[in-house]
C-alpha cells in the first residue's frame, strides 16, 4: 500500500480548488481532503507555489491546476476548467454511477452529469483515493487507466490520553462496552443492516453507539425514515445510542474507547473512519466490498454483506473474543501508521511534476 518514496523535483507553482458543493462537509467531510493536503504541501512547497481557492480559479499565471473534489451530478468543473494551464482532478468515487438504483439523478442530473464526464475526460491525470475507484472511473468514465493515480488516503494525528477518554465518555454518557459507527446514512453505509444484525446477537451488556450529523437529523429522506423505523421496532432499542455530531477533538476518545468498530457499508470508495479506528486502537469488523480491503489489509476482521446473517455472526465472535480484538488492535495501529498525510503530499507532489506546464 504505501510505497518507498521517490524524490520529487516539482518546483512549479500550482493552484488548489477544493470546495465541496455539500452543506456541512467542512470538518469531517469532504473539505477535510483539501485542507490537509494544502498544509502538508505548503511544507515542502515554498509559499508562493501554492495557491488555495474556493471554487474557480484565481487566473494567475500557474503551471497546473488541481480540483480536489468531483461529483457527477453537480457542476463542480464544467464551465471552471482553466485556458491557460494543464488541470488534474481528484475522483473520491463514483458510487452514485455504479448504484443509479439507489442514487436516482434525474433528468437534469443526467444531463449534468454528461457535463461532468465531458469536462473530466479533458483533465490530464486523475487523482483517486483507492484501486476500487480507479477501476470504477476507468469503466465508467471511460478515461484512460494509465493517467489514473491511486493516493489512499490518512488518518488525523489527535489523540486521546486515559484522562480526556474518561471526560468525553461521562459527557455523551457512553456505556462501558459498545460497538461504534461513525459516519454517514447514505444507502451506501447499510445502516439498516448494522441494526438489524445488531438486534439479533445475544448479549444484552454491548450496547451499539451511532455518531454522525445525519443521526440527529430530522430530515425525511427513505434512508432516515428506514433506519428510525428499525431503531423503533428493534428489540434491543433501549441498547442503540444515537450520539449525533462529535467535534474531531472529541472523535479520538469515542474511538479508542469502543469495544468495537464496524463498517457495515455495501460499498466504499475509501472508508476513512476505518483508519481513524484503527490508528486509535480500536478493533474493526468490516465490510469486504469496495476499497475496505485495500484499507484495512489483514488487520481488520471482514463479512460479506450479501450473505445475510455474515455481519451478526461476527459480530458476536468478536464480542464475545477478547484475544482476536486485541489481536486486531495491535496490528492495525501499526498499519494505520502508514497511512499519513505526509506520504499523501509526496505521492501528489510526484503526480504535479508528471503532470505540470
Amino acid at each position: 500500500m504505501v510505497q518507498k518514496q521517490k524524490s520529487t523535483a516539482f518546483k512549479g507553482k500550482v493552484e488548489i480548488i477544493g470546495k465541496s458543493p455539500y452543506s456541512g462537509s467542512g470538518p469531517r467531510g469532504i473539505d477535510v481532503y483539501t485542507r490537509q493536503l494544502s498544509e502538508h504541501l505548503s511544507r515542502d512547497l515554498p509559499h508562493e507555489s501554492l495557491i488555495v481557492s474556493r471554487e474557480v480559479t484565481s487566473n494567475l499565471p500557474v503551471n497546473l491546476v488541481h480540483y480536489t473534489f468531483f461529483d457527477p451530478f453537480f457542476l463542480t468543473l464544467w464551465g471552471k476548467i482553466p485556458r491557460s494551464a494543464p488541470f488534474i482532478v481528484t475522483v473520491h468515487d463514483l458510487i452514485p454511477l455504479r448504484f443509479p438504483e439507489h442514487f436516482p439523478s434525474g433528468v437534469r442530473g443526467k444531463i449534468k452529469y454528461l457535463l461532468q464526464k465531458s469536462a473530466l475526460k479533458q483533465a490530464s491525470g486523475i487523482i483517486t483515493d483507492s484501486v476500487a475507484s480507479k477501476v470504477d472511473i476507468v469503466k465508467y468514465v471511460g478515461y484512460p487507466e494509465s493517467r489514473v493515480h491511486v493516493v489512499p488516503l490518512a488518518a488525523g494525528s489527535i489523540s486521546a490520553t486515559v484522562a480526556l477518554g474518561r471526560t468525553i465518555a461521562k459527557e455523551y454518557d457512553l456505556p462501558e462496552r459498545y460497538i461504534l459507527y461513525v459516519g454517514d446514512i447514505n444507502w451506501n453505509k447499510n445502516i439498516f443492516g448494522l441494526i438489524k444484525a445488531f438486534s439479533s446477537i445475544v448479549d444484552d451488556k454491548t450496547q451499539l453507539v451511532l455518531v454522525g450529523k445525519a443521526f440527529a437529523s430530522k430530515s425525511n429522506t427513505p434512508e432516515s425514515i428506514a433506519i428510525n423505523e428499525a431503531i423503533s421496532e428493534s428489540p434491543k432499542k433501549s441498547l442503540i445510542k444515537i450520539v449525533g455530531f462529535v467535534p474531531t477533538h472529541h472523535l479520538s476518545a469515542i474511538y479508542r474507547g469502543a469495544t468495537l468498530y464496524v463498517q457495515p457499508s455495501w460499498y466504499e470508495g475509501f472508508g476513512f473512519p476505518v483508519i481513524e479506528a484503527l490508528i486509535q486502537g480500536a478493533p474493526v469488523l468490516s465490510s469486504n466490498q469496495g476499497s475496505l480491503p485495500e484499507v484495512g489489509g489483514e488487520n481488520v476482521h471482514y463479512f460479506d454483506p450479501n450473505v445475510s446473517s455474515d455481519l451478526s455472526d461476527k459480530l458476536s465472535i468478536l464480542i464475545k473474543n477478547g484475544n482476536l480484538r486485541t489481536k486486531y488492535r495491535d496490528t492495525g495501529i501499526a498499519w494505520a501508521k502508514k497511512f499519513t498525510w505526509k506520504n499523501v503530499a509526496h505521492e501528489t507532489m510526484l503526480i504535479y511534476e508528471k503532470y505540470s506546464r
